[in-house]
């Protein structure tokens, strides 16, 4: 089924010129499906991130799968569900980004314009559309056992510290309030949790004491069930720009909000921090990788990443619509 001439749409040109091939042999309701699936994707194509040079060239190669993902939804007239790992917790830097450990008017900036995507997708859709918020907080922090190996050939599993030296009960505030604001305000937001992601024994219902006792299950499942033990990151850095792309940016955020943290000494040189820096970035790396399947939808990212064929980085606030 033909969906999309790469000729027709140009980053100058108003989104809506994503249409759909007039072949003449499909149906009316195919038809009205695809055309409808494009002017959904238009809309979400103003919330794109574009800093990279050929993102406008990744888009029109993922638009044939974005439209086929968002046409399934269309033909069953069911809202079209998007997934957004995001909103882990507040950064680590107290003294110069952030005025506490909770959300504040940024996240609900952020939110606001998420749900606005799916506010203008209902204008035209009558099913409208839904965010599923993953907040990966939980990944980055805590206590992972590793499995290892002793000189005697004996396995035993290696405590690392924490990467982000973010407490899980901060996690748990900075969710709990996240979710009372997005919950009030912005119907079009739902949020996922600990049980749709692995398979661990959870009680029924989580408060901050059950929460924090079961985060290091809740990461250890993780990696056991969906880790790459023979992930090659440093490869990866080198060979994948995608891959390349987050880590510059772990980096850069990286530097500034563990400055305070893990403060320059005598045992710590600027050099030295650097090296640090980098070395958490990779590892970062390799636990954003540990990726617990999730319902069926498009997914979009809020990263340097490049646009691919299931992925969409996001930008916030949406890009301007060209004038007429």
């Amino acid at each position: 089924m033909g969906i999309l001439h790469a000729t027709d749409f140009s980053d100058e040109i108003q989104p809506t010129m994503i249409r759909p091939l007039k072949l003449g042999h499909e149906s009316e309701i195919e038809r009205d499906s695809m055309a409808m699936s494009a002017e959904i994707l238009a809309i979400i194509y103003k919330f794109r991130l574009t800093k990279a040079a050929d993102a406008h060239d990744k888009w029109v190669e993922g638009t044939p799968r974005f439209l086929s993902i968002i046409e399934k939804f269309v033909k069953m007239d069911k809202p079209v569900r998007m997934c957004l790992p995001a909103f882990p917790f507040k950064s680590a830097n107290k003294v110069e980004k952030v005025l506490g450990k909770l959300p504040d008017r940024a996240e609900e900036a952020a939110l606001e314009y998420m749900s606005a995507m799916c506010a203008e997708i209902g204008d035209i859709y009558s099913p409208g559309a839904k965010l599923l918020i993953v907040s990966d907080g939980l990944v980055y922090n805590g206590r992972l056992f590793l499995k290892g190996k002793l000189s005697n050939s004996t396995h035993m599993l290696i405590p690392l510290t924490d990467l982000l030296t973010i407490p899980d009960r901060d996690v748990w505030a900075y969710g709990q309030a996240l979710r009372a604001m997005g919950t009030k305000r912005f119907p079009h937001i739902e949020f996922s949790r600990l049980r749709q992601l692995v398979t661990i024994d959870l009680p029924e219902k989580l408060d901050e004491v059950t929460y924090v006792a079961n985060a290091t299950n809740f990461r250890r499942a993780l990696l056991t069930q969906f880790g790459k033990d023979d992930l090659d990151v440093h490869k990866l850095i080198e060979e994948n720009e995608d891959t390349r792309l987050t880590y510059c940016g772990h980096s850069r955020f990286l530097f500034n909000d563990l400055r305070y943290i893990f403060p320059k000494s005598e045992l710590r040189g600027s050099n030295q921090y650097k090296r640090d820096v980098k070395f958490i970035a990779r590892e970062m790396i390799r636990r954003g990788f540990v990726s617990p399947p999730i319902p069926s939808s498009h997914t979009n990212k809020p990263h340097q990443h490049k646009t691919t064929k299931i992925n969409t980085p996001l930008t916030i606030p949406p890009r301007p619509s060209p004038q007429p």
